[in-house]
């Protein structure tokens, strides 16, 4: 079984910087993501804001958190970055479970109530709240059970967010002061998500999921049409895993005139060997840094 498990398991990417002593992870930062497609893996030095080390593993044939769960325990032993003492450890969730609600709204003890309203809960998920620097409210999340577990028993001091916290939260900070609509698209492996901001207002966020670049397009002109911007006009700033000679790109390019790639926070330095990710990428995992 344990075979079967590791060959679902492809390490994408490693960048680990000399800077990086296991003797010294006392001061140092662990951010993992954890999604079904994959969990990265990076370590910020606090002394420094300066990230040090990454690494990227992919799966196969895995559908669910219970199956991430499994693939979990074998990528503990095999990181050179995880079996380490850290001093802070922030674990970013990446699924479509969760819902912000405005503080003036919120109740601790319906917490669950509110998520249920817009996401389908199995059952196995505990619902955690994160709070919105950017603004008054709330973002409520499902966190599976198997994944908690794991990790509680690995760190006694994580925290837990869910990836549209630091996204919401950063892409807001960074245009407080911009007047007019921008649509900021995050790109997945198999799902995006859409965030429309008009300066300090949060206009729209939303999760969608696909398979082909058509249905990228289909359901990015969706959000165009009712939330009546026109692509013609509208700028559209992508983030995420997209590259610039990808499909997806170039039949968005057909239908949005304004298209270009965003950045990351500029607050926090990279090691030379990260510096050749482009800056688009790993939006959410990298502005987890503040948590």
């Amino acid at each position: 079984m344990q075979t079967e498990i590791k060959n679902k398991i492809t390490q994408a990417t490693s960048f680990i910087d000399e800077a990086f002593n296991p003797a010294y992870t006392s001061g140092f930062q662990l951010i993992l993501q954890i999604s079904i497609d994959n969990i990265l893996i990076t370590v910020n030095d606090k002394t420094k804001n300066r990230f040090i080390a990454f690494e990227n593993y992919t799966f196969q044939n895995v559908y669910n958190f219970d199956g991430v769960s499994e693939v979990l325990v074998t990528l503990i032993k095999d990181s050179k970055l995880i079996n380490h003492k850290y001093k802070y450890v922030v674990c970013v969730i990446v699924n479509n479970l969760s819902t912000l609600v405005p503080n003036a709204l919120f109740e601790d003890e319906r917490k669950k109530m509110y998520l249920k309203f817009n996401a389908s809960l199995q059952g196995d998920e505990m619902v955690l709240v994160n709070d919105l620097k950017s603004m008054d409210a709330k973002n409520i999340f499902g966190l599976h059970l198997s994944i908690k577990s794991k990790l509680d028993y690995l760190f006694r001091n994580i925290r837990y967010h869910h990836a549209s916290s630091a996204l919401i939260d950063t892409l807001m900070l960074q245009n407080k002061n911009q007047a007019g609509k921008k649509l900021f698209v995050h790109v997945q492996q198999s799902h995006f998500e859409a965030i429309v901001i008009d300066g300090k207002n949060l206009l729209f966020y939303n999760t969608f999921n696909y398979n082909s670049a058509e249905d990228f397009v289909y359901y990015l002109l969706f959000v165009c049409e009712q939330l009546q911007l026109n692509p013609e006009t509208i700028e559209v700033v992508l983030l995420g895993e997209i590259e610039r000679n990808s499909t997806i790109y170039s039949l968005t390019q057909k239908y949005v005139r304004k298209l270009k790639f965003g950045e990351r926070s500029d607050e926090a330095q990279f090691s030379y060997q990260l510096q050749i990710l482009p800056q688009h990428y790993h939006f959410t995992l990298f502005n987890n840094y503040n948590s």
